[in-house]
């Protein structure tokens, strides 16, 4: 384990080295020569660069120092840093919605409407569709929701919803109504932002929509179930062209 401690060590070192040598790339730079506009500018693009990637190394080393002492606790209670690992794993996990989660927050059950349609009425605006839905969860995000599912089924930023007639399918899984949204976050601000008037919700009820909006003090939400396919996509490595 102090193998593994020791390696963090060179990799905060090395990142320090790389703080400096940007340092003095700074000052080493001068211009030969007669100084014109567009030199002014390259050096001026330069050096703001070189200030981009000072602050980053800074921070990288400020959340570097930080696990360090967290591993440095960890080794000195325990003799081990497997905890600490196995602790910030599931918090990368909570984060990328993975992980069965609880809090405060609100529930709204959305039903279609139970309303008459009238022989020129448009039966459509009656019934949920799927715009619904995403409006919601839309106005849920910009609240401040940290967590979001419908029907049990976990809302990621990659969850598709859409309609299937009176139903609608999100990611691939059929569901009817009446749709179940839970959300975490501050209560009072979420059923604030979704109750105010102009709101989505508000529009609906105009066609008589059923909507019940409550708020809780704990919910549960679970983790994603499908697996994760990313297809193109892929992290760009330390130095390489953005």
């Amino acid at each position: 384990m102090k193998k593994g401690l020791s390696i963090y060590y060179l990799f905060t070192i090395a990142i320090l080295l790389g703080f400096f040598l940007s340092i003095q790339l700074k000052s080493d730079i001068t211009s030969p020569g007669i100084i014109t506009i567009s030199k002014l500018l390259a050096m001026e693009n330069d050096v703001e660069n070189i200030e981009v990637e000072v602050n980053n190394l800074k921070k990288s080393i400020t959340e570097l120092k930080l696990k360090l002492n967290d591993y440095e606790k960890s080794l000195s209670e325990s003799g081990s840093i497997y905890d600490s690992m196995m602790e910030e794993w599931k918090r990368i996990r909570d984060l990328a919605g993975l992980e069965r989660i609880t809090g405060p927050g609100i529930i709204i059950t959305m039903n279609d409407s139970k309303k008459d349609v009238g022989v020129a009425d448009n039966p459509d605006l009656y019934i949920i569709h799927d715009i619904d839905v995403l409006e919601v969860v839309n106005e849920l995000r910009a609240a401040g929701a940290e967590a979001i599912s419908i029907n049990g089924e976990r809302i990621l930023g990659t969850t598709s919803i859409k309609c299937g007639g009176p139903i609608i399918i999100i990611d691939g899984q059929r569901h009817a109504t009446p749709f179940i949204i839970r959300a975490i976050g501050n209560p009072k601000v979420l059923e604030a932002s979704i109750l105010a008037p102009d709101s989505y919700i508000d529009l609906l009820e105009y066609t008589g929509i059923e909507v019940d909006v409550r708020k809780a003090e704990r919910i549960v939400i679970d983790g994603y179930k499908a697996p994760l396919k990313l297809k193109y996509q892929k992290s760009i490595e330390e130095g390489e062209n953005k």
